[in-house]
């Protein structure tokens, strides 16, 4: 363990925690039942994200892109990146999509 840590330069236990990112070993599951694609399923989910269809590549990039690609290269804000990543992973787990409706602003009082 020492020696691979000595060839990547990593000084810092912290640092060994970026080694271990779960991102790139997420299956990606197939499209099923009335999903067939990143638009439909972005559709799906509700809140505005069929508005993010058209910066996603394919099925594969919607499951696959990182919080930070979504917020550099195709300038999601963060409630729609957490609302995506949040429904991929539910998706991942087993569960289909469905629409919540956001909850309505509490009226302000003085």
């Amino acid at each position: 363990m020492a020696s691979i840590l000595t060839r990547l330069r990593i000084t810092s236990p912290a640092s060994v925690r970026l080694l271990h990112s779960g991102a790139a070993s997420k299956p990606i599951p197939a499209p099923r039942g009335d999903i067939t694609d990143h638009t439909v399923f972005l559709t799906k989910i509700g809140r505005g994200s069929e508005s993010a269809a058209d910066k996603f590549k394919s099925w594969e990039h919607l499951f696959t892109a990182t919080r930070a690609e979504m917020k550099a290269d195709m300038g999601l804000s963060v409630k729609q990146r957490k609302w995506i990543k949040g429904w991929t992973e539910k998706y991942r787990q087993g569960v289909d999509p469905y629409n919540i409706p956001a909850k309505p602003p509490k009226k302000k009082t003085k």
